[in-house]
């Protein structure tokens, strides 16, 4: 079994960040710090883990869930001495029973006086003799990739795909309506992907907030927290608005339970600073989310709502739920309130409309009470 003593990270769109590098890849290993903590390496176009005792495996895990990251590895550091790397390279292809292979050299520190091609030239002649081993440039059975770095040479034989997407804390925080669907955990994790601290904000029918806490919801806010730094979780009891349902017209009662979402959404985004609301709307997946009623809807806000599923199937939201570890969770049996109240909605409300209702009932009030009885968990 080979024995690594590193763990070599790398990113790709910070790389393009002109001018922002360097601010973009000091916060990715600030978190990847907070994530695993441990103390990183900052060398040129990557971050290096020194492995202790730990298993890479756990460490490995954690990596993965890091937005920034667009793959790692583990990995044999090895100082600068070509004849030590030969070593390890054949002590580790000892263990295994292959035909062929192949070396992929990539050389950042250019003090080396040999070129990429020439030490993977070397290292493959010098091996293949000593093994009896081929190498084969167009398929080879096993791959062997070599870093030249400031530091020495990183030896590795797998890539792991990280999540990709900008580092947690380069965008700003948005506030994201968590119901008890599929959807939108998609939503806000893919938010969470381009940098944004994501908090989020569930409307239940229970009778405590806490008993929510022990249901799907509170499972869904802890997988998501895996994908960040830490959230918080709002919850608001859907009663205010539920006895006031009974005044309205049946088909506006769920698209005024949109707007009293969004508008209890904005008031809590305004007075905490959030520069965002996500939603998990898909255009047109159901009878609400019309684009009719989604420009009624948004009038409610004085803070941008953000829809990243808006052109989505609901097939690629499935498949990016499971990817995820939100869809087993999603589809747990949940009392959830638009189910209660989902009667035949009306699918193209006029604004005008939906605002005389809102004034005419007062529904404001339900906002107000709902806030007054806003309940917030650290996750």
């Amino acid at each position: 079994m080979v024995e690594y003593n590193s763990i070599i990270i790398h990113y790709g769109e910070i790389a393009l960040k002109l001018g922002r590098r360097p601010y973009y890849e000091k916060l990715l290993k600030k978190n990847l710090e907070k994530k695993l903590n441990r103390k990183l390496r900052r060398l040129r176009g990557r971050l290096v883990l020194k492995l202790e005792d730990s298993d890479w495996r756990i460490l490995s895990e954690k990596i993965g869930r890091v937005f920034g990251v667009v793959w790692y590895a583990p990995a044999i550091h090895v100082k600068k001495d070509i004849e030590e790397l030969e070593e390890k390279i054949i002590e580790a292809l000892k263990q295994e029973d292959i035909r062929s292979f192949k070396i992929y050299v990539k050389r950042s520190d250019k003090t080396l006086p040999l070129k990429s091609i020439e030490l993977a030239e070397k290292l493959g002649r010098n091996i293949s003799n000593r093994l009896n081993v081929k190498v084969d440039l167009e398929n080879p059975e096993k791959k062997v990739y070599i870093e030249v770095t400031e530091d020495g040479f990183y030896l590795f034989f797998d890539k792991i795909a990280g999540l990709g997407g900008l580092p947690t804390g380069s965008s700003s925080k948005v506030l994201s309506l968590l119901s008890g669907g599929i959807d939108s955990p998609v939503a806000s994790w893919l938010m969470m992907k381009r940098g944004c601290y994501v908090d989020l904000l569930h409307i239940h029918s229970s009778l405590t907030h806490d008993e929510v806490l022990e249901t799907k919801i509170g499972k869904i806010a802890k997988k998501l927290s895996d994908y960040s730094l830490g959230l918080t979780l709002y919850l608001a009891s859907f009663k205010p608005f539920f006895l006031k349902s009974f005044e309205l017209p049946p088909k506006m009662i769920l698209v005024a339970f949109r707007a009293y979402m969004l508008r209890l959404a904005d008031r809590i985004a305004r007075s905490k600073g959030y520069l965002g609301i996500v939603t998990g709307d898909s255009l047109g997946q159901v009878a609400s989310q019309t684009l009719e009623n989604l420009y009624a809807v948004n009038m409610f806000s004085q803070t941008p709502t953000y829809r990243p599923l808006i052109g989505m199937d609901k097939q690629e939201i499935v498949d990016l739920a499971k990817k995820i570890g939100t869809y087993d969770l999603s589809i747990q049996e949940y009392r959830d309130c638009c189910a209660i109240i989902a009667r035949h909605p009306e699918t193209r409300v006029k604004p005008q409309e939906l605002r005389e209702l809102w004034e005419k009932h007062n529904l404001e009030e339900t906002v107000e009470e709902t806030l007054n009885n806003l309940a917030e968990y650290e996750f």
